[in-house]
C-alpha cells in the first residue's frame, strides 16, 4: 500500500514538473515569436514595457538588442509586403513603408502620417546598417495603435568610443497628434556624444 502511494506521489510530481516545463516553453515561444504575426510591421511591444530600458543596462542587454534586431531584420527582409496602412482617429492614418534595398542586410522602414490622405509627417521606424565603426547602426521601434504612441531605441552595436561595446544613443517615447504631427513626449535616455555621431554620419535620414 505504501509502495503504491509512493508510486502515485512520484507520478504526480512528474506530471507537475512536465506541465511546468511545457508552460515555460510556451511562454518562451510566445516571446520569441512576438513579431510573427500579420502586424509585425508595428514592431515589438516589449519596447513599451516599464522596465525595458533598465533591463538593457544589465550585462545581457547587448544580447537582448542583438536578438531583437535579428528578428526585425528577418521579418522585414523576408516580407512579401512592403507597406502597412493603419487608419487611426480623426481622419489620421499612418503608413509603414519598407524601402527595399539590393543588400538584404540593409533595411530601412519609415512611418508616414496622413491627415485626410495628405502626407503630414514622418519618422524613421526601423534601420539596420552594416559597416565599419559607426557604420553599424540600428533603430528599433514599436507603434501602439490604442495610444498612438511610438517607442524607439537607437543604438550602435559596436561603439568604438566605448571599447566596441554596445552604445545606446537614445530611448524615446513619441505621440501622433490629431494634426498628424509626431511629437516627442519623453526622452528617457540620450547619449549626447553618440547623438553627434548620428549627425556626422547622416543616420537620421
Amino acid at each position: 500500500m505504501i509502495t503504491l502511494k509512493k508510486t502515485y506521489s512520484s507520478f504526480a510530481l512528474f506530471l507537475i514538473i512536465l506541465i511546468s516545463i511545457c508552460c515555460k516553453q510556451a511562454v518562451d515561444t510566445s516571446s520569441k515569436n512576438a513579431l510573427h504575426n500579420k502586424n509585425y510591421f508595428v514592431g515589438d511591444s516589449i519596447l513599451a514595457k516599464a522596465n525595458y530600458f533598465n533591463f538593457l543596462k544589465n550585462r545581457k542587454g547587448d544580447l537582448v538588442l542583438k536578438n531583437q534586431n535579428e528578428e526585425y531584420l528577418k521579418q522585414y527582409s523576408l516580407s512579401e509586403n512592403d507597406e502597412l496602412y493603419i487608419t487611426l482617429k480623426d481622419n489620421v492614418s499612418i503608413k509603414l513603408v519598407n524601402e527595399k534595398q539590393t543588400d538584404r542586410s540593409i533595411v530601412k522602414v519609415n512611418l508616414f502620417t496622413y491627415v485626410n490622405n495628405k502626407k503630414t509627417d514622418s519618422i524613421q521606424f526601423y534601420r539596420n546598417i552594416s559597416g565599419d565603426g559607426f557604420g553599424n547602426y540600428n533603430c528599433l521601434s514599436y507603434f501602439n495603435k490604442k495610444t498612438n504612441k511610438i517607442w524607439q531605441i537607437k543604438y550602435f552595436p559596436l561603439n568604438p568610443l566605448r571599447g566596441n561595446s554596445i552604445g545606446i544613443v537614445s530611448y524615446t517615447e513619441s505621440s501622433i497628434n490629431v494634426d498628424g504631427t509626431i511629437k516627442s513626449d519623453s526622452l528617457h535616455y540620450l547619449d549626447e556624444s553618440l547623438d553627434v555621431e548620428m549627425e556626422k554620419y547622416n543616420l537620421y535620414y
